[in-house]
């Protein structure tokens, strides 16, 4: 698109040249030019025009000076790094798709990378960067507190500019939240995403009880945190249902899965047939000690004896990553367990094709006992039939028609698994994939956003009426 302004000061009506002016035959043939070539696709207005234009999408911002678009304003906040949230993108362009302009404020991926960038419409604001692998409690917490504070900072700035129609803030921390505080004084309804139970999700990392003093301040955090919030999002029921228990305030909430965007990871209706030379196997994710990337380079070492020419492909990364490569070493693996790094999430569907079965040995600890794996729904979503740990959240979803189950932190049985679901004939691993497909009908992307589509229109409507 290209926009053209003209003034009579600065064309020459006489023939002569001037390095000041041009001549107005010049206007002429571009005139001429842009009429024959581009009929219908361009706009000739006069003055008056563009004002009229500009009266009826703009409107003056008496608080800022200012000029405010009539569209509706959105913004997303998330302490993570945006090519590795596939989630936070889907949400986004929900947004977008509704009319909505949308920020995100998220973390970048090193000190290098520009603040502010833009991606498929929307407009990313990296405030602060996190290294892949945090050792040090204290450092994380202190990262984490910096993220919180620079982040209500960011939104009461842009709140009082764009005066936003709807703040979507994903934890953890819940705490983050409070950050629309300004928002939402302003008018916008505020949504809190909870991917990540608080309370135990920190029991892990911590190694605490749960009747210690720091756990009952972070759920005393949690009530603060979903009472402030105009609707909450889980991603299990058993969290929501934990969640209506533990705050027991009225809160609106609702379970929406973290299902893969249909536009990313296409539904694949067609069936691979049954390995016969070698077998590739596949875990992406974090490396992190509650999803069980050690009990499966545990399992390769009997795989690999019964499974000619396995491959174990490891995409990710995270606190462990090196000390999972070294165990992987030690273990005398390397030729059959490659480490990739971590990839962003736009490239990780056509990566995933490749693989013959998925991994998720997620392990039923505190915290990850109870949380329903992404992963397992991506590769269901492409075809691809998957070993899983039979964890509280997974038998709630899963049965042993869609998925084969082993005991989680059992590499001998996790093995057992992996080599039974190589040697199923064609017609048992298409049952399992049928049985997924049937699962995916309900639990989508597309039913999902409407839910979503719902939240907001009734946060937002919620948000514009506590201001009046």
């Amino acid at each position: 698109m290209g926009f053209v302004l003209t003034h009579p000061d600065y064309i020459s009506f006489d023939g002569n040249s001037h390095y000041e002016k041009y001549p107005v035959q010049y206007y002429e043939e571009f005139l001429t030019y842009i009429k024959t070539k581009h009929e219908g696709q361009y706009w000739h207005v006069l003055p008056k025009d563009m004002a009229k234009f500009w009266k009826s999408h703009y409107k003056a911002n008496s608080l800022m000076g200012t000029l405010k678009k009539t569209n509706k304003r959105a913004c997303m906040l998330y302490y993570m790094k945006f090519k590795g949230s596939a989630i936070l993108y889907r949400e986004a362009k929900a947004l977008r798709n509704k009319g909505f302009d949308v920020d995100i404020i998220c973390l970048r991926e090193s000190k290098d990378e520009k603040v502010i960038q833009s991606y498929d419409g929307l407009n990313l604001y990296f405030i602060q960067s996190r290294p892949t692998s945090e050792q040090k409690a204290a450092l994380y917490f202190l990262r984490l507190f910096m993220f919180c504070l620079k982040s209500f900072f960011v939104l009461s700035y842009f709140g009082l500019q764009k005066r936003y129609d709807i703040v979507h803030v994903t934890s953890p921390p819940d705490i983050i939240v409070l950050s629309a505080l300004i928002p939402k004084l302003l008018g916008a309804g505020v949504i809190l995403d909870i991917h990540d139970i608080g309370p135990e999700l920190y029991m892990r990392k911590l190694g605490a009880p749960e009747d210690k003093p720091i756990i009952n301040i972070l759920k005393h955090l949690e009530s603060i945190s979903a009472r402030f919030a105009d609707h909450v999002i889980t991603v299990t029921d058993i969290w929501r249902d934990k969640l209506l228990k533990r705050v027991n305030h009225g809160i609106k909430c609702t379970t929406i899965l973290n299902v893969p965007d249909e536009d990313m990871f296409k539904l694949s209706l067609a069936r691979k047939p049954r390995p016969e030379n070698g077998c590739n196997l596949f875990y992406h994710g974090s490396f992190e000690e509650h999803f069980g990337v050690d009990t499966l380079i545990k399992a390769m070492v009997l795989v690999r004896k019964q499974i000619p020419n396995v491959k174990l492909n490891l995409y990710g990364g995270g606190r462990l990553y090196e000390s999972m490569m070294n165990l992987s070493k030690e273990l005398g693996l390397d030729d059959c367990v490659h480490f990739n790094g971590g990839v962003p999430f736009f490239e990780l569907p056509e990566i995933l094709k490749k693989a013959d079965i998925g991994i998720v040995p997620t392990k039923a600890s505190v915290f990850s006992d109870e949380a329903l794996s992404m992963k397992s729904l991506e590769y269901m979503t492409l075809g691809i039939p998957i070993v899983i740990s039979k964890t509280t959240a997974h038998r709630y979803y899963y049965d042993d028609k869609m998925v084969v189950f082993f005991k989680p932190e059992d590499e001998s049985d996790l093995a057992k698994s992996i080599i039974s679901l190589y040697r199923k004939s064609d017609a048992e691993r298409d049952e399992l994939i049928d049985g997924a497909m049937k699962f995916l009908k309900e639990q989508n992307w597309s039913h999902a956003r409407e839910i979503y589509y719902k939240i907001v229109e009734s946060v937002m409507k919620r948000g514009k009426n506590g201001t009046q």
